[in-house]
């Protein structure tokens, strides 16, 4: 036995050492093409030779990062990137937008503050709410009061330059490519990646200039606050508003619910006690008489006492009772129904009660 035992465990290393040996061959074989490919992607190339692209730079807009720069308190950072349809010239700057105590960032206010010269189409960086799409996407805004999302902190932008209207082409381009650009019937702006194509060379009429778009009008930074604090008042004024009226209709509630109580105070008593007031009649006689005393339209079928003989006809036709007679279930009824349902859940429950116990 020791020896059979000796010659299996010998068996056991060999096979486990052949397995270690094949592991480590493979890990060597895969450490040397990760090595490859580093060394393709600082060369600019990818795994298969292909020029790869410069990926996108995200810039955390932590207080760090603001403090560094040198910002103010009131401001916000922006990170802009301007397209010219050459990936070479694209470069990504940062500044700092004051804010001159708005609230909220509209695309004027971008386009104000946007230190390169010339006419630019803006598009924004979003958050997904549900993290869909990589957790943001890009989004064009139609106006310049449409208000900006924020990203991160701060604000991303892509800025393409309208050379139509600008008039020269922009710098870093060739001539050759500014005289493409002013007759080309359509024009790509950027990699096929940004998704950004704008053409106003259509529009103008052969050998005439387009005209320049009116300059934004500067903001003013009183205007914008007292329209902050206008929206704000008004939006504490309806508020005032809808709680004076929620109270005003609880009060009215409970005025018309205290006086038709007692309006319906002897009948419902009559259905409800017995004679002398004491007690709640027993549960088959409530449960064969309930129909007597409820609301119109209740859609309760009217019992009689041979379908109340057995103990569970009665605790069948309670529950059915107690569904229907329940207070949460007539909030938003009438002032009476929901007395008369109060009124008959309330002996109901205290009628069951002593027959259960008995």
């Amino acid at each position: 036995p020791d020896i059979i035992r000796f010659v299996f465990n010998h068996q056991q290393r060999a096979v486990a050492m052949s397995l270690f040996a094949a592991s480590l061959d493979t890990l060597k074989k895969r450490t040397t093409q990760l090595l490859d490919n580093l060394d393709k992607v600082k060369d600019g190339k990818g795994a298969d030779g292909v020029t790869l692209q410069e990926p996108s730079i995200e810039i955390p807009f932590d207080p760090q990062v603001a403090s560094a720069l040198g910002c103010p308190d009131d401001s916000i950072l922006v990170q802009y990137e301007v397209q010219n349809g050459e990936d070479k010239d694209r470069e990504i700057a940062l500044y700092s937008m004051p804010l001159g105590g708005a609230v909220s960032v509209t695309v004027g206010m971008v386009r104000s503050s946007f230190p390169p010269p010339g006419h630019y189409h803006f598009r924004f960086k979003a958050p997904t709410s549900d993290g869909s799409f990589g957790g943001w996407v890009w989004i064009d805004l139609a106006s310049d009061q449409d208000f900006v999302p924020v990203y991160n902190g701060g604000i991303v932008v892509k800025a393409l330059c309208l050379p139509d209207i600008c008039g020269t082409a922009r710098p870093g381009t060739s001539a050759r490519s500014a005289r493409a650009s002013a007759s080309a019937p359509s024009r790509s702006a950027g990699s096929a990646g940004d998704l950004m194509e704008l053409d106003m060379s259509s529009k103008a009429a052969p050998g005439k200039a387009a005209p320049a778009p009116p300059k934004a009008k500067p903001l003013d930074r009183a205007q914008l606050v007292a329209e902050r604090q206008a929206r704000e008042r008004r939006e504490y004024e309806e508020k005032i508003k809808r709680h004076e009226e929620q109270k005003a209709r609880e009060e009215r509630s409970k005025k018309e619910k205290l006086e038709l109580n007692d309006v319906l105070s002897k009948e419902l008593n009559d259905w409800a006690k017995t004679p002398d007031g004491q007690s709640y009649k027993e549960i088959r006689t409530l449960l064969s008489t309930m129909h007597s005393v409820m609301w119109q339209g209740a859609g309760w079928k009217e019992l009689s006492l041979s379908e109340l003989v057995a103990d569970s006809s009665i605790k069948k036709n309670y529950r059915k009772a107690i569904l229907l007679a329940h207070p949460d279930r007539h909030q938003s009824a009438s002032s009476e129904q929901q007395v008369r349902a109060d009124r008959i859940f309330n002996a109901l429950n205290e009628s069951f009660k002593a027959f259960s116990s008995s």
